[in-house]
């Protein structure tokens, strides 16, 4: 099985739906009536090995799409109007349309008269949904006729072997959907060569603080000066040997299947067996957890159970988990044994550099100025490189590898004529990329530092040794240390110290000290893990909670070895207690088998969507009191740090809200804490030193109005800036957040981040102040080769320029914010340059039609340069004089 292609299919708000089937109608700007029609929005079905299946099993594609599929979007509720009184909630759509199905009617408009000449209708019904997009309300509906078939695959036909009553929906839902993961490449591994053997927790005494509910379901802290903080060794993970491993592929390879996800991570497996087993290799066996014995030469991958999530449906695959095994083991054969690989390392897209985030930054226990401008630092170099060195900004725009964007041509035409950077053209763009480059990422937080993302391994010494029978404790790569945790990554240099951050992070807390040790046993049996790669150590450690809720199924930590951060990174593990989560779980919900009980259980996810970011926001919140309050007074406030505990552990529990539900209601707890938090703030405002009564720091003021803006933007570009889409674009609060920014900037607040984003503000270089970095201008007709008076526009001329505007509005329509944006931009881009490909576009057209986007606006502008290049780059090219052409008017030096 090779990869394919992603399918496009399309997208729509379920409340529009029901309005265009229910005969809805609105009154436009001039109160003229129209009846409301269907507004589709694009989305994908990624390849992978549902979509291979569909494709062989009655799944109609033409041209890259299908109506097979459609994804329906429950975000807006049905507004009553004149002629229907009742409002029809977001909820009621969902369990109208998981009961019923919903049929959506295709027309095909007359170009002239916008008359319906043809319409087919097609009746879905609702078939997935992953644990994400149930968090968005989105969900995936199929064509009626293809809906047994497709359920059968995905629940392996376990959906018809669930009981009425007591069924594992959520179980099923969450892991059912394994398989619609989109593949980067697939890998046969038989079962047969698959070890699966039972994980193991390992816990140690440390101090901690729980998280606790009291009787009226309010969360607390309380501290432990030892509590037994428990660590799953290989939580998600396995060894693949590397004679199996992809030859294209480095570290490790994170794949999934029928109810099945690991990470497989490369290693010497048979090399270590040998070496083991030494004369009696050839014969020796080992037991896997089911009973079944296999020779250590045919054993290709080791798991744990903690992959398998067929698992916890053995009562539906024979009752025992024996039998379980088998019946996966016959659906596998059947199905070809083929695993999607998902994911594999890679390299920072900035070098040495990564990219941190505002939680981080706020996160670290200082507000010394001089520590923070050292953090800083390297962002301030990196952005004033770009301006001194064209060479730098133009590596820097090689990052972008869509084909879509200005970026691309800006260095293509750098790279064609470098005296291109004297235009007023390139200096425009060069201008606006740094000064977002500033104010949305690095003034927002996202600082570089030496460092990168590394994947995760838990100790693989020790699954070996579990395997061959020793003490899998006895391990001997790492010790345990009270003022930090031992890993291994070739990222850095044996013995270096380093700080580690994983998401969500919300705190001090959950920084965790790193101490690299190149270990000889890891280096003999696992030399090509590569530099993405971490292995932390579990085995006496407190490392998955400190790093909230971290397992091993390709999770991943932000590593750097900045020296201040890492000093930092020590304070932190050794004065702030790593956070357990001892919010109890709720009783099991009953369901039913039926679309009713589906509907109610999305619903109640649905619900909980924003509480993620929430929990976030308001930890920012109270971090940043905490350290102002700190700095003015040298204190810590217990009150302060509890609501930044608390909210880490919210956080999590709002992740893992699709799977398992706690005894807790986390947007009622956020909001109790907010308030908390900011009657603290009021309360010290005259102590810290302002006057006014300011709520929020700048940094976070102007981080949710960007937040806000996009969201905006995004209910513009739907069209639904209706009562109940005013309501959810948070314009009062977009308002009030405006306010206390122009407070603010009178009255900063003394925490990290806000300090790191003055000293970048204030750092970086400015050529309007600093004119030693000011350059000559020279006219655009020195580089382009403008069309000449003889020269005449073709009808073509025309037909491009309309399908570039038509480009530029599809592209506005799309959210820039949803996880599928590249591929369907992507999509877009194709689409209109196929459009294009089909005309006759000679180099005096090609002239004609730049010298039209020099002088359009600056959208418009991009979209009609991406086409063209996009058309033929070479042509493109020819039509702008060449560093060494001899018929450029002047040359410049």
């Amino acid at each position: 099985m090779e990869a394919n292609s992603t399918i496009r299919i399309k997208s729509i708000q379920a409340n529009r739906v029901y309005q265009v089937n229910n005969g809805y109608a609105y009154k436009d700007s001039k109160g003229k009536i129209h009846d409301c029609k269907l507004k589709f929005g694009e989305a994908v079905i990624n390849d992978g090995i549902f979509l291979q299946y569909m494709m062989k099993h009655g799944m109609k594609v033409k041209q890259g799409s299908s109506q097979d599929f459609i994804v329906l979007k429950f975000k807006f509720n049905v507004q009553a109007d004149d002629e229907h009184e009742d409002e029809i909630s977001t909820s009621e759509l969902r369990k109208m349309y998981y009961e019923n199905g919903c049929e959506i009617t295709y027309n095909t408009y007359d170009k002239h008269t916008g008359d319906v000449i043809a319409s087919k209708t097609i009746k879905y019904k609702m078939l997935y949904r992953t644990p994400g997009k149930a968090k968005e309300g989105s969900c995936v509906f199929i064509r009626e006729d293809l809906l047994r078939p497709a359920r059968k695959y995905l629940t392996m036909n376990l959906y018809k072997k669930m009981p009425d009553e007591g069924a594992k929906i959520v179980e099923m839902s969450a892991y059912s959907t394994l398989i619609t993961a989109s593949a980067a490449d697939y890998i046969h591994i038989p079962l047969d060569n698959i070890l699966i053997v039972e994980d193991k927790k390992v816990a140690t005494e440390l101090p901690a603080l729980a998280v606790r509910v009291d009787d009226e379901k309010h969360c607390f802290v309380k501290e432990h000066n030892k509590y037994p903080i428990e660590n799953v060794l290989w939580d998600g993970m396995g060894i693949i040997d590397d004679s199996i491993f992809p030859e294209d592929m480095e570290g490790f390879i994170y794949c999934r299947s029928h109810f099945f996800k690991s990470c497989l991570f490369r290693g010497n497996v048979q090399q270590y067996f040998k070496d083991y087993y030494k004369t009696e290799y050839g014969t020796a066996t080992v037991k896997d957890m089911f009973g079944n014995v296999m020779k250590v030469s045919e054993v290709k991958v080791i798991i744990t159970d903690n992959s398998i999530k067929w698992l916890k449906f053995k009562e539906l695959m024979g009752g025992t988990p024996k039998k379980a095994y088998e019946y996966y083991k016959k659906f596998m054969a059947k199905d070809g044994e083929q695993f999607a690989i998902v994911k594999t390392a890679h390299k920072s897209k900035y070098g040495n550099l990564q990219r941190s985030s505002y939680q981080i930054n706020n996160s670290l226990p200082t507000t010394d100025p001089e520590v923070l401008r050292r953090i800083a630092q390297i962002s301030i170099d990196y952005y004033d490189n770009m301006v001194k060195d064209t060479d730098a900004f133009i590596d820097h725009l090689r990052m972008n590898t869509s084909c879509y964007s200005i970026d691309r041509i800006l260095v293509a035409l750098y790279e064609w004529s470098p005296d291109i950077q004297y235009t007023e053209f390139f200096k425009e763009k060069k201008s606006d990329i740094l000064c977002k480059f500033k104010r949305k990422r690095l003034m927002m937080g996202k600082l570089l530092q030496e460092g990168d993302n590394l994947t995760i391994c838990g100790n693989p010494i020790s699954l070996l040794m579990l395997v061959t029978g020793q003490d899998y404790l006895q391990e001997g790569c790492f010790t345990s240390r009270r003022d930090g945790i031992e890993c291994y990554t070739t990222r850095f240099d044996d013995g270096e110290c380093l700080a580690g951050f994983r998401s969500p992070h919300n705190s001090p807390n959950n920084i965790v000290h790193l101490i690299n040790k190149y270990s000889e046993p890891i280096q003999k049996y696992f030399p090509k893990l590569g530099d993405n790669v971490i292995i932390i150590n579990g085995i006496g450690t407190d490392v998955q909670a400190r790093l909230n809720g971290q397992d091993l199924d390709s999770d991943s930590c932000y590593v750097t070895n900045q020296p201040d951060t890492v000093a930092l990174a020590k304070k932190a593990y050794i004065e702030y207690p790593t956070i357990v989560n001892e919010i109890p779980l709720k009783g099991t919900s009953v369901y039913r088998k039926d679309m009713t009980s589906y509907a109610l259980m999305d619903n109640k996810i649905a619900a909980g969507q924003d509480d993620v970011g929430s929990s976030s926001n308001v930890a920012q919140l109270a971090l940043s009191y905490y350290y102002d309050l700190m700095y003015h007074t040298g204190e810590q406030n217990k009150d302060l740090r509890d609501v930044f505990v608390i909210c880490s552990v919210l956080a999590q529990v709002a992740i893992d809200s699709a799977k398992r539900s706690f005894d807790v209601s986390v947007g009622d707890e956020l909001r109790r804490l907010k308030k908390v938090a900011q009657d603290i703030n009021t309360e010290n405002n005259e102590l810290c030193g302002r006057a006014e009564k300011v709520k929020y720091p700048v940094f976070y003021a102007e981080i949710q109005c960007e937040k806000q803006k996009k969201k905006v933007e995004r209910l513009k570009r739907q069209n639904k800036l209706n009562k109940e889409a005013a309501e959810l674009s948070g314009e009062e609060y977009k308002e009030e957040l405006l306010s206390v920014m122009d407070k603010n900037r009178r009255a900063k607040y003394k925490c990290p981040m806000e300090l790191l984003a003055s000293y970048v503000n204030h750092g970086v270089l400015d050529t309007r102040v600093n004119k030693d970095y000011q350059r000559k201008t020279i006219p655009i007709r020195d580089i382009f080769n403008f069309p000449t008076a003889e020269m005449k526009k073709t009808q073509n001329y025309g037909i491009v320029l309309k399908r570039a505007r038509s480009f530029d509005e599809r592209m506005s329509k799309l959210d820039a914010n949803e996880k599928n944006y590249p591929e369907i931009a992507s999509f877009t881009f194709e689409d209109f340059l196929n459009k294009i490909q089909k005309l006759q576009i000679d180099q005096s057209l090609m002239r004609f039609l730049i010298s039209a986007a020099f002088n359009s606006e600056s959208h418009m502008q991009n979209r009609l340069l991406e086409m063209l290049y996009g058309y033929n780059n070479a042509l493109f090219l020819s039509c702008f004089f060449g560093k060494n052409d001899e018929n450029a008017p002047a040359k410049h030096t």
